[in-house]
């Protein structure tokens, strides 16, 4: 029996990032000496403090784990605090202190990383790094516990994340070897701070918040700011394409399969407002709306229900010809199209413009990283109620102990004033814009998508619908006949229509198989997915074969021309299939393989070349594992071939954002991957039974 022998078409080697190299430094304090290392203009000590304050503990109370991990502190350790701050505020304390910073518990000259501090470490090391996460770049070659779907640590930064797991508020220690959690300086509440973490199984450093309690490892980050010394990381530049609309010169951009107008709307119609009511301002920002101006119905459906008044999937509005007030929809499948391409930034700093937002500490500068271009204008909303608020004991609690002092807790009784009278104001310029939807939620409110100065992300909220917001008209997706030509083919089954690409004499399909086969899914569980990326099957639900088909395989169970679950007169492509279609892309002369075969939308930012060359059109549509988890959306795509059994896995071949090459291996964990079917050239007569495997 022949083994089977992966092929490549195409290999690229991975190189490093670069890495400037610092002197280490010492902590006078108590002698101990740490590596440092410089990321973007940031300075980071390389290990994890190893300060001793009292409360700090090493991993499971043994000497041995601080010297290789470092110590694990709370949150007012961290700080340099008194543990009453685990539940109360620091805010009143800030201002008693010079320039509102309060040192902590690391070295002079040092200071513990605030939340923003940290975005910008993930935002360089995901524009420069060479591994495909975040987190792969940033851990430790060693000491991690092994996932075997994830790549190890390359520490290409010489960050060293090490695993030196957490300890909880009870005081019971867990995942060492599995995480790495860091402290911020930055407060949520009360009780909680933000923090980073990395997972031994996840390609990503996320930030989240945790109880203020919890033991956590500390990085120190140095006061100054360095230069670059290597080219830094490259700034986007997306010029909007200007059209003519009913007469009207417009600038409108692409981003994934959507167009959108790259300004705001400026039609005069009743229901709508110039900021701060000057004629002026709707010429620089676009006009406010209320959400029955935007969807052109009288103003009393500001008031009432008015979804049987407009179309349910795309409302025109007062938009022009061709072009529609986005819904809920159209505006999810803008975020999700940009989480999936963009590591770096969170969707709501990649739509911010660079210009005319206020800082934050709590989020970064706009990246405007496809266009959009949405700046901060403001909005026009109702005023608050005016409120005289004092403080009323709620209860007094008892002491820890008989000699301790009582805890007094204290809540805020607020009266409305009587003379408030609800009325517009205009407010926002500088921190926040807002854009209408025209998904209705009920007789008095809307949908809108926000963009704020202190968040990353395209915020989803409601909005009174008498209150007023900006409009981003979308363009109206193509009919039927612009996408498909005359070489399109429709599956009878659910009426699905696939595009084609004739390589030599075989005709595949240039899209990915929508099929809903039992046992198949839809990335994350989301319908949107399956439109957009195909549906994921494991290889026996593909293959319409037994599920233990590859360990207990049967003669002839696998055709010539398999057609498993795709539609009659197609099949699943054989081994020699793929290497005809690599060989096809070659011969196009335009990069690599893996260049000529991706789609050139929604592969993630960073990546190899694309060229489309070959018209194949793959899609990142990333895997479900056979646990469960999904993985790699936008950064890899796996098709499954005719072969396995007799001792051999499923086989399949794959696509990767970061290289160029196109190349086969071997499933054993029933994982869900896409698939492309072939057209039949055989007639059912001359299609004999073919062995298991190549």
């Amino acid at each position: 029996m022949n083994l089977f022998v992966v092929f490549v078409l195409f290999l690229c080697s991975v190189a490093f990032a670069h890495v400037e190299k610092m002197p280490d430094v010492q902590d006078n304090r108590d002698g101990r000496v740490y590596k440092t290392v410089q990321i973007g203009e940031q300075r980071w000590m390389a290990e994890n403090l190893r300060y001793n304050v009292r409360g700090s503990v090493c991993y499971e109370k043994k000497d041995f784990n601080c010297e290789k991990y470092g110590r694990l502190y709370n949150w007012a350790m961290a700080m340099m605090l008194v543990d009453y701050y685990n539940s109360h505020s620091i805010q009143k304390l800030v201002g008693k202190y010079k320039k509102g910073k309060i040192h902590d518990i690391c070295p002079t000259g040092w200071h513990l990383p605030s939340n923003k501090e940290w975005k910008k470490l993930k935002f360089f090391v995901a524009k420069k790094g060479v591994s495909d996460g975040v987190a792969l770049s940033l851990k430790s070659t060693e000491s991690w516990e092994k996932e075997l779907r994830i790549p190890g640590g390359t520490d290409e930064f010489g960050f060293n994340a090490l695993p030196g797991g957490e300890r909880d508020f009870e005081g019971r220690f867990f995942d060492l070897g599995r995480s790495a959690v860091f402290w911020t300086s930055t407060e949520y509440d009360d009780g909680g701070a933000r923090n980073w973490w990395i997972y031994y199984d996840s390609r990503s450093m996320e930030g989240n918040y945790d109880t203020k309690e919890t033991g956590a490892s500390v990085r120190c980050v140095e006061d100054r700011l360095y230069e670059i010394k290597e080219p830094p990381p490259p700034v986007p530049k997306v010029e909007p394409k200007v059209v003519e609309i009913q007469g009207r010169k417009t600038q409108t951009v692409h981003i994934g399969d959507q167009v959108w107008m790259a300004n705001n709307l400026d039609v005069k119609v009743p229901g709508s407002y110039c900021y701060a009511n000057k004629e002026e301002n709707c010429q620089k920002y676009g006009r406010l709306y209320t959400w029955a101006g935007v969807v052109k119905l009288d103003q009393k459906f500001n008031q009432s229900v008015g979804k049987d008044s407009i179309s349910k999937r795309k409302p025109k509005g007062i938009c022009p010809n061709g072009w529609h007030v986005p819904t809920s929809l159209d505006f999810a499948r803008l975020n999700a199209y940009l989480k999936d391409i963009d590591e770096a930034v969170g969707v709501g700093t990649n739509l911010r413009s660079r210009t005319g937002w206020d800082e934050s500490e709590d989020a970064l500068m706009g990246e405007n990283g496809f266009g959009f271009n949405g700046e901060a204008f403001g909005v026009c909303k109702y005023t608050k109620p005016k409120e005289t608020c004092v403080s009323v004991i709620k209860a007094i609690l008892p002491g820890p102990t008989k000699t301790s002092p009582a805890d007094t807790v204290y809540a805020d009784s607020c009266v409305v004033d009587p003379t408030w009278v609800p009325s517009l104001a205009f407010e926002g310029n500088g921190t926040l814009t807002g854009f209408w939807s025209g998904t209705e939620v009920d007789s008095l409110r809307a949908e809108v998508r926000k963009l704020s100065f202190d968040d990353d992300d395209f915020i989803l909220d409601t909005a009174r619908k008498d209150e007023a917001y900006y409009l981003r008209c979308i363009m109206d997706p193509p009919d039927d006949d612009e996408l498909y030509d005359s070489t399109a083919f429709v599956d009878k089954r659910d009426e699905n229509k696939y595009r084609t690409v004739a390589v030599g004499s075989t005709i595949w399909m240039s899209e990915n198989l929508r099929f809903a086969a039992p046992g198949s899914y839809c990335y994350e569980d989301k319908d949107s997915r399956c439109r957009s990326y195909g549906r994921l099957y494991p290889w026996s639900v593909a293959m319409r074969l037994p599920a233990d088909y590859v360990d207990n395989s049967m003669s002839g169970g696998i055709t010539q021309e398999h057609q498993g679950i795709c539609p009659d007169g197609w099949h699943i492509p054989t081994n020699e299939e793929w290497i005809e279609l690599g060989q096809f892309a070659l011969s196009k002369r335009k990069g690599g393989v893996g260049a000529a075969l991706k789609n050139r939308e929604f592969w993630a930012r960073g990546g190899a070349p694309i060229s489309a060359a070959s018209g194949f059109n793959a899609l990142p549509s990333g895997s479900r594992m056979s646990d469960g988890e999904y993985m790699e959306l936008g950064s890899s795509t796996y098709f499954w071939t005719a072969a396995g059994g007799d001792g051999l896995g499923a086989v399949y071949w794959y696509l990767v954002n970061n290289r160029d090459d196109f190349t086969s291996a071997e499933d054993f964990d029933n994982a869900a991957f896409s698939l492309r079917c072939v057209k039949n050239k055989l007639t059912k007569a001359a299609a004999p039974a073919a062995t298991a495997a190549p």
